[in-house]
């Protein structure tokens, strides 16, 4: 049986977003075959929740939490965390779990996992809190203790510590909350330049790395140290006469950065105002509350103050020098090793951010650091020695500075890691030659160790020796990844994606291959080259980094002994035939090396139809789209025409060409303001869906972006950047030859219109048949006027709602869908796209209730990084990210299986409307020659070809007359519908004989039922002719009855019966206080009991069973409370919960929940309450003073 891993994850703190991110990482490296992953949300208020785990898959904790039935309106599509909603009670709290999964209580937590991994961050999640809990509720947990966790998360405590240890420190000073009195901050301000001097860093004490910190320099004087200050309390003063001064979009746009979990203030707020306190809970009631506030005269300032407040600021002085971050693990042998240090590379006075963490390609990372041997040892012996110092256990991550003089200053030791794919954690460990799936065993391995879990770690050992063993059977997947796009990051970060998932499988064994340009002469002449890459520069988030290591593969020498040190790890949990170095694979090697191809390339080459085109030869199975297809949908002008000339509405186009623009820029502008109305869009043709898309709303703008594409180094960049908003660092596409012009889709009159994502997969049906399976579309929210990189791939960045907000007053979100996936399959069909693809497309919703789908672009290798929303839209169909992609593997193994890339298709579905063809969406009349000189031929050879097909027509109906009316011929009866038995003896009546096939198994039709004729209905034929019939089998096929895991909640769980067919019922309800409503305890079939144990070791039953369940309910037989005052929270909450009782609201403000004490109940002791009743408790951090 498998080690159950809790994954925590979520919490309060300011860094949750990261913390979901990094949770659905561990929750997809985790190896199968070793663990069962387990998901526990935490939410705002620290309450535990089983997450039914298609959540995991969302791109935002706010994209499913709060849910979307209970979330505030928002007039200006503000999104908001649980805290805009207010105060809730537990039972509010409780209510709001059901529509997630269902809420987990301490003391069934060992019944649930065995081990906990922590991925929190900050408040809650590193400050020994959580760690505290668990140890009361006898759970082990990762990383460090209570202790060591406590002191990892005050930046102020550990300064103190590591400097009475003798540890080199910066100037500091430690600003007090209390010391922000009126006129206090000119005094600070003068302390700290007389203390700390220019440049200087303000941070906040008890906030990640990237939260609240500001660089100042000396021109930015008071008014920059008191915003600095301010910022680092989560404090903002405004001046009402600057709010009233900006246009309503800044406005709106303001508010928006205050609300900011990360950079802003947040929610709750306190606005004040002269001697008014009012505290504001969403967005619109900030943006509300100022616009009333500057039209109203009175005092001419706002301070906002977040409840998420800082009880500490640090001033410190600037270290001018080589910033890193180290992991320290804790060795087999309990010793402690330090891991090859990092070097973050930033531009001079740049922070290092959220974005430039989180985003692949927005920062470098150098491992090791650009440093001698000698330095890179004296690191990390210092940080080997800070670990020890602290307390800290398992593993840790210490940043810090090497500065010129050869100091080193150890700034931040945190007791976690960010668990993202490109975070330190992974890419260190990937230097020794662990990948992140190796890694995270090694960290639970070690954190059983460090707890003296003797019983799991001998399990775990046991099964480490079986999967040794059993490594060679699993399927080779290549895996190509990077290209020279403008997307190229992305791919990287697509493709380690798709490793990562196949790594932590049972099934597939990956093998990472960078596409590149050549790279030397001897590769001169070919249009790409692959190179097998060691799993370090996998987890590089920058492919540029990546490629430059390809030419100078040289490690530097600290590297091997680094590997040294860490051979009793990597022994262990490393594969045997670890590679340390980039190898260039020929493309004809690949037969031999694997069995199939993951295409994981965005842009060309990879979306075009090259790659596909060779691995055809190949013979090689690959995923997406055919080459004829791909060359089609990568050219973004090229799909809309065959999608309008199929009938569907697309906005109008037109193909600016460079050459046009070189001969006369006037003319060219012109010739686009004739075509188009601003505001319109402008894109590169055959680039990623955000590669510079603009909206262009001027003249000015125009001709910005056609200087910076078209004429670029002309020595108008810089200012066609200002006017584009574009920044000096951010990549453009410079020297394109085209231009792709379309006119801006509106709403056009509809009630409803809106911006959405519709993924698919495609299947083969039992007759060869390609049938295709589109998921429920998401709604794509754009912060700005297009969605930007960010907002597609970085985790917390943007919203997705899955599905689409479709349903109008008048009509259900089915019938709206309906319409909308008929026309996404329309447009694959079209196309010709199989495999899978991502349609990208605006929706009209209409009065009547039709609705209009426009297609802006067809995806045919879709973005498949884990926070896109590919994944939000498999999971709502039952897919887990690994079982959405091995289905992409089988499909393109079925198809190179059958010997085709375009096999027979079923025809689309019509829409609710019918599939007559829809004019195109136009701004402008289009009378361009070019487009008539192209269409004059191909009219003319439609037309000739109509003709022959009429006058084939005409002799066919002609013979067939002839042949019915000498009497030979019969009509096909209906046979479809009949049972066999009816069917045989109507053949028998018709002097027919028939060939029966048995094709599938329905639970909802009789067997033997006759689902297909051949030859049709009507057809004439000859007596005694055969008619081939199919019917359904009397045979059901087994399936495999899905996991509790996440699915505790009875109608949660039915949801997942009907899509396999099953049949449902409850058989008996117990009284369970402490569990929800409709919680699942076991089930029966066919007279046997099948527990939750039973289902994760896999039970199958025949399709079309019914099961019978057992569930809980919270209403049972009366009980008399306890007299529970003088003790404390932590021991009450279990005895109370054991009564069959349900903790209600918890009163009163303490420092620690769990060790406050009670000094009364309500209802109070001796009071008789049936069980599931509600005790609400009050609490001090006084023991009350009468107690014995």
């Amino acid at each position: 049986m498998s080690i159950k891993v809790g994954i925590f994850f979520g919490g309060p703190s300011r860094e949750r977003e990261i913390s979901f991110a990094g949770g659905r990482t561990v929750y997809d490296n985790l190896d199968k075959s070793l663990f069962e992953p387990v998901p526990i949300f935490v939410d705002s208020f620290r309450r535990w929740y089983l997450l039914d785990w298609q959540y995991l898959y969302r791109g935002s904790i706010r994209d499913f939490f709060p849910p979307v039935s209970l979330a505030p309106e928002s007039r200006h599509a503000f999104q908001v965390y649980q805290e805009s909603l207010g105060p809730q009670d537990e039972l509010a709290l409780e209510e709001m779990g059901t529509h997630i999964g269902r809420r987990i209580r301490r003391e069934e937590l060992p019944e649930l996992i065995d081990i906990a991994f922590l991925a929190l961050h900050g408040e809650y999640g590193e400050d020994g809190q959580l760690q505290r809990e668990l140890e009361y509720a006898g759970v082990p947990y990762t990383g460090s203790g209570v202790e060591a966790s406590e002191i990892g998360m005050d930046k102020a405590l550990q300064k103190e510590l590591m400097s009475r240890a003798g540890y080199p420190s910066p100037p500091i000073l430690v600003i007090e909350q209390d010391a922000l009195t009126d006129g206090a901050i000119e005094d600070l301000f003068h302390r700290s330049l007389e203390r700390i001097g220019w440049p200087m860093v303000v941070r906040p004490a008890r906030q990640g790395s990237s939260i609240g910190v500001s660089i100042l320099h000396e021109e930015e004087g008071l008014a920059g140290f008191e915003r600095a200050v301010n910022a680092a309390f989560f404090r903002e003063a405004l001046l009402l006469a600057d709010y009233a001064n900006r246009s309503p979009a800044d406005r709106i746009e303001y508010v928006r950065r205050v609300s900011d979990l990360r950079d802003g203030i947040a929610f709750p707020m306190d606005a004040q105002r002269g001697d008014h306190r009012l505290t504001l809970y969403t967005p619109d009631d900030l943006f509300d509350y100022l616009e009333k506030a500057a039209d109203d005269g009175g005092h001419p300032l706002v301070v906002l103050e977040g409840h998420q407040s800082e009880e500490r600021v640090i001033i410190e002085g600037f270290i001018n020098g080589k910033e890193f971050s180290t992991i320290v693990l804790r060795k087999p042998d309990g010793g402690v090793v330090a891991l090859p240090p990092t070097e973050i590379v930033k531009f001079e006075g740049e922070l290092f951010d959220y974005r430039s963490k989180y985003l692949p390609g927005r920062s470098r990372k150098v491992t090791p650091i650009d440093l001698p041997s000698e330095a890179i040892q004296r690191i990390r012996r210092e940080t080997e020695r800070l670990f020890s110092e602290l307390g800290f256990a398992v593993y840790a991550r210490i940043d810090g500075f090497y500065t010129p003089e050869g100091t080193i200053y150890l700034n931040d030791p945190n007791t976690t890691s960010g668990m993202m794919p490109s975070s330190f954690f992974f890419h260190q460990a990937a230097e020794i030659g662990l990948s992140p799936s190796q890694f995270l065993t090694y960290i639970i391995r070690t954190s059983l160790q460090e707890r003296d879990h003797d019983e799991l770690m001998a399990q775990l050992d046991t099964e480490l020796d079986d999967l040794a063993a059993s490594a060679g059977a699993r399927e080779r997947v290549a895996v190509l990844l990077g290209g020279t796009s403008f997307e190229r990051h992305i791919s990287v970060e697509s493709g380690r994606n798709v490793f990562e998932k196949l790594s932590s499988s049972d099934r597939f064994r990956p093998l990472p291959l960078m596409l590149t340009a050549p790279l030397n002469d001897d590769q001169r002449g070919q249009d790409f080259v692959l190179y097998q890459l060691p799993v370090n520069l996998l987890l590089k988030d920058n492919a540029d980094d990546i490629r430059d290591k390809l030419t100078k593969p040289a490690e530097h020498p600290v590297i091997d002994e680094i590997r040294r040190s860490c051979r009793a790890i990597t022994a262990r949990y490393a594969d045997p035939d670890v590679v340390f170095t980039p190898r260039h694979v020929a493309l004809d090697q690949l037969p031999e090396l694997v069995d199939l191809v993951f295409i994981a390339l965005h842009g060309r080459p990879g979306e075009d139809g090259q790659v596909q085109r060779q691995l055809e030869r190949l013979g090689l199975p690959y995923n997406g789209s055919g080459p004829d297809s791909s060359a089609v949908t990568i050219d973004k002008f090229e799909t809309l025409q065959v999608l309008k000339q199929g009938g569907l509405p697309v906005t109008e186009q037109w193909l600016g060409r460079r050459e046009d623009f070189l001969l006369n820029a006037r003319a060219f502008y012109d010739r686009v303001e004739d075509r188009f109305a601003y505001p319109l869009i402008a894109k590169p043709v055959d680039d990623g869906c955000s590669s510079a898309v603009l909206l262009l709303r001027n003249r000015e703008q125009l001709e910005a972006y056609c200087e910076l594409t078209f004429r670029p180094g002309s020595g108008k960049e810089k200012q066609a950047r200002r006017t584009l908003k574009v920044g000096e660092k951010e990549e453009w596409p410079l020297g394109k030859s085209t231009i792709l012009f379309e006119a801006a889709i509106t709403a056009a009159g509809a009630t409803k219109f809106l911006e959405i994502t519709g993924g698919m997969l495609t299947h083969y049906d039992a007759d060869g048949r390609i049938t295709y399976e589109v998921f429920e579309p998401s709604e794509a929210l754009a912060g700005g006027e297009i969605l930007s990189l960010e907002e597609k791939f970085l985790a917390g960045e943007g919203q997705n709602l899955t599905p689409a907000r479709l349903a109008t007053r008048e009509y259900g979100y089915d019938y709206v869908a309906d319409q909308v996936k008929a026309d996404l399959e329309r447009a694959a069909r079209l196309l010709g796209v199989t495999g899978y693809c991502r349609i990208d497309a605006f929706v009209r919703v209409y009065p009547d209730g039709r609705a209009e789908t426009v297609v802006i672009e067809v995806n045919s290798l879709p973005g498949i990084t884990p926070a896109t929303a590919i994944f939000h839209q498999a999971a709502i169909a039952g897919y887990q990210p690994y079982q959405f992609i091995a289905a992409i593997l089988d499909f393109a193994r079925e198809r190179t299986r059958r010997g085709a890339t375009a096999p027979p298709v079923v025809q689309p579905a019509a829409t609710a409307y019918g599939t007559e063809p829809a004019p195109a969406v136009t701004a402008h009349r289009d009378n361009s020659p070019e487009r008539s000189s192209i269409i004059g031929p191909l009219v003319k050879n439609v037309i000739a070809a109509l003709l022959f097909l009429g006058l084939l027509f005409l002799l066919l109906r002609t013979g067939l007359n002839w042949y019915t009316n000498h009497g030979e011929s019969m009509a096909i009866p209906t046979f479809e519908g009949m049972l066999i038995d009816e069917a045989r003896a109507l053949a028998d009546a018709n002097d027919l004989k028939i060939d029966v096939t048995v094709g599938a198994f329905d639970p909802a039709q009789p067997a033997g039922l006759v689902v297909q004729q051949q030859p049709r209905v009507g057809s004439r034929v000859k007596n005694n002719r055969t008619v081939y019939l199919t019917i359904l089998s009397d045979e059901a096929p087994d399936v495999v009855l899905p996991s509790l895991v996440g699915n505790y909640d009875y109608n949660q769980y039915v949801r997942l019966l009907k899509v396999k067919n099953l049949k449902y019922r409850v058989r008996e309800r117990k009284f369970d206080a402490r569990q929800e409503d409709g919680t699942i305890l076991y089930l029966y079939y066919d007279g046997k009991k099948i527990t939750d144990e039973d289902l994760r070791e896999g039970v199958k039953v025949p399709m079309g069973s019914t099961l019978d369940f057992v569930i809980t309910e919270r209403r049972g037989d009366d009980v008399v409370l306890a007299d529970y005052r003088c003790q404390t929270f932590g021991t009450a909450e279990f005895a109370i919960t054991g009564s069959q009782l349900v903790i209600g609201r918890v009163m009163g403000e303490v420092a620690n929940r769990n060790d406050a004490w009670i000094v009364r109940t309500d209802p109070g002791a001796g009071a008789t309450l049936e069980t599931g009743a509600k005790v609400d408790v009050y609490l001090s951090d006084e023991r009350p003073d009468d107690c014995e």
